[in-house]
């Protein structure tokens, strides 16, 4: 039987299988006459009213958690109010270090609400906090993080003899309301146990038992409020810099809502100079490489512009851009970008998604870059299906350009995954004139099949306490049959009780003829606290024909409350040697007020800054900065800039 064959006999396995269909768990719900008083202490009379919920599992196996845990969920006209009860066997390993809002809280004890009001369960938001009343919030769509536009919910925690409790009280006017009236609201409840660096959740509901997500019954939604002021935020900047002088800029944000669903932001020459951008390190790749991206404007409804097909991230200047976003009911969203440099580009972007259910998920993309003497465009269809622990994808995209014609890229694979065990086999193939200019496609010219196996398991006894096992493979050939590359790895992680990291692969690719062979081991400890750890990671083999060597040290340190130090170190030899050394640092001044800096040396070249930041509170935001943050080396300047928010 043929590859081709056997792929598509592969696609139409999981219709051979019967599946049944879970319950879900029902919570009814609790309307609540006397808010309750947030204040981290959990008294049972204050939340009698509320809708009582006990219980967890590992987020990936469905196993019952030892250190369980007891929910209220309750609310009024006003707010969501939430509060957990969390036992813990070992209550002085809770970690709480973050008490500011809209934060992450990385390697912090914490709980998280997720909650989807269109029940769809493809729209949830997500409000979390740790046991000092630090919180962090995620709404659905993605938002920039200043106050005035994504909101802020109100926490507090205290730990306790027997573990930790928390109280929380969520604003309704935060989240994107569909009609008012009475409906059945999809919810469920995540808790991060630092010490064992896994999550539990009230009922497991993984892509395999998606039908298992809880339902919040009967849930009077108030009307939703239209703010349609426009939210304004000017910036300027002023200071002088080495070789130019006086230094002076401005621009503007806005946003505002059009309906109470779709929201509109728009940027006149926006700040991306003193945006801090992600770092890639020196790791060996035969394909371009992309760092996360970290501008505000893009950032704002994200979850509706993710696309194969767009890549924030290659739109380097933008002089003007709008950007609107939503949900046009409860199963269609959609995000439309469209920027402009004056003279260089014009770029659109629209991109929707129809799920008119929890298994079937419909997305449609397009796009156009307008350059001198080109014009790209290109397209985007999705479909995916979920049976049970079984998933089907199909997608199909493709380009058309003035100067390199027409390009396909074609996808489809199987997928299996069901409680710590993920599996899949796909096919993909691309032309070689593939060339979408908004996207990232590093690779074409190729086609053939792939697949993996990975499988994660805790351990319930002995000195490890989880492995996770990997294989994939890959067999590409270029589009007219001439052998390409060839991709078999594997890789192991083991996390021991008392919080070792160790983690080794093995990979052979075969490049265009190179038989390479690349193997890795690390070390890191302790698991589950990126604020305080330390780590090493050797990889060697050949590269070809050449000896490959890559030595990388990573650590982060945080003496006390308010001081956070990371250092990476990294040694690749591979033909020349190239070192890299990445040292941060974070002094906290208080809720809104901070001292940060970043000294990087690549290449014999050398760049730091340091910045202090009045910013993350309601009102204006202060930053002076010394150096460029972005530059390749260290460039003499001294900025002052000022970003000052105010309603139209």
């Amino acid at each position: 039987m043929s590859a081709v064959r056997s792929f598509a006999f592969a696609l139409l396995l999981p219709l051979l299988f019967a599946l049944g269909r879970a319950q879900a768990p029902t919570t009814v719900a609790a309307k609540m006459t006397t808010p309750p008083v947030i204040d981290g202490t959990i008294n049972e009379d204050e939340w009698k009213s509320a809708s009582r919920i006990e219980g967890l599992v590992d987020q990936n196996t469905g196993a019952k958690a030892v250190d369980t845990g007891t929910f209220w969920l309750g609310y009024d006209a006003k707010y969501i109010y939430f509060a957990a009860r969390m036992a813990d066997s070992s209550p002085g390993s809770i970690k709480a270090t973050e008490y500011r809002t809209n934060v992450p809280l990385p390697g912090d004890d914490n709980i998280e609400l997720d909650v989807d009001l269109s029940g769809s369960m493809n729209d949830f938001s997500q409000f979390q906090a740790n046991a000092k009343g630090g919180t962090n919030i995620t709404i659905t769509g993605g938002r920039a993080l200043k106050r005035e536009w994504v909101g802020e919910i109100h926490a507090q925690g205290r730990i306790t003899s027997a573990g930790w409790e928390l109280e929380m009280r969520i604003p309704w006017q935060i989240l994107p309301i569909p009609k008012p009236g009475v409906r059945d609201v999809r919810f469920n409840i995540v808790r991060f146990l630092s010490r064992l660096n896994r999550y539990y959740n009230y009922t497991y509901s993984q892509s395999d038992a998606i039908k298992n997500t809880p339902i919040w019954h009967n849930v009077d939604l108030p009307k939703p409020v239209t703010d349609r002021s426009i939210k304004l935020l000017p910036y300027m900047y002023a200071g002088g810099e080495q070789g130019t002088g006086v230094v002076a800029n401005a621009g503007l944000d806005m946003k505002t809502s059009l309906t109470d669903q779709i929201q509109l932001v728009g940027t006149v020459n926006p700040d991306f100079r003193n945006v801090e951008n992600a770092i890639l390190n020196l790791d060996f790749s035969r394909f371009a490489r992309l760092a996360a991206e970290t501008r505000p404007f893009f950032l704002e409804g994200s979850q509706y512009m993710n696309s194969a097909l767009y890549a924030s991230q290659v739109i380097q200047r933008v002089d003007l851009g709008v950007n609107t976003y939503g949900k046009l009911d409860d199963k269609t969203q959609f995000g439309l970008i469209e920027t402009h440099w004056q003279g260089h580009e014009n770029d659109v972007v629209f991109n929707t998604s129809y799920n008119p259910n929890p298994e079937d998920s419909y997305r449609a993309t397009l796009t156009q870059k307008i350059s001198p003497g080109n014009e790209n465009d290109a397209f985007l269809a999705r479909y995916q299906k979920q049976l049970g622990p079984w998933s089907l994808f199909v997608r199909d995209m493709g380009s058309t350009d003035r100067v390199n014609g027409q390009g396909n890229y074609a996808s489809y694979s199987v997928g299996y995954g069901q409680r710590g065990l993920g599996a899949f086999i796909g096919y993909d193939e691309a032309t070689s004139k593939f060339n979408p200019a908004l996207g990232f496609t590093p690779e074409v010219d190729f086609k053939g099949p792939s697949g993996g196996v990975i499988y994660d398991q805790p351990a319930t006894k002995g000195p490890l306490q989880d492995i996770t096992y990997s294989f994939s493979d890959l067999e590409y050939t270029h589009i007219d049959g001439s052998p390409y590359r060839r991709d078999p790895s594997g890789s192991i992680n083991v996390v021991t009780r008392n919080g070792i990291i160790f983690a080794g692969s093995v990979d052979r690719p075969t490049f265009e003829g190179s038989h390479d062979r690349i193997d890795s081991l690390g070390v890191t400890y302790p698991s589950g606290n990126p604020r305080q750890n330390v780590g090493v990671t050797y990889t060697g083999g050949e590269i070809q024909g050449q000896a490959y060597r890559n030595i990388n040290f990573a650590s982060a340190l945080h003496p006390w409350q308010k001081l956070q130090l990371n250092l990476s170190l990294q040694h690749v030899e591979l033909g020349t040697t190239q070192d890299q050394a990445i040292f941060t640092g974070f002094y906290d001044l208080g809720h809104d007020r901070s001292i940060s800096g970043r000294l990087v040396q690549t290449a014999g070249h050398t760049n730091f800054y340091l910045a202090y930041r009045r910013s993350g509170n309601r009102g204006a935001e202060y930053y002076l900065i010394l150096g460029d943050p972005n530059a390749l080396s260290f460039r003499a300047s001294l900025i002052l800039k000022m970003v000052i928010p105010f309603k139209a």
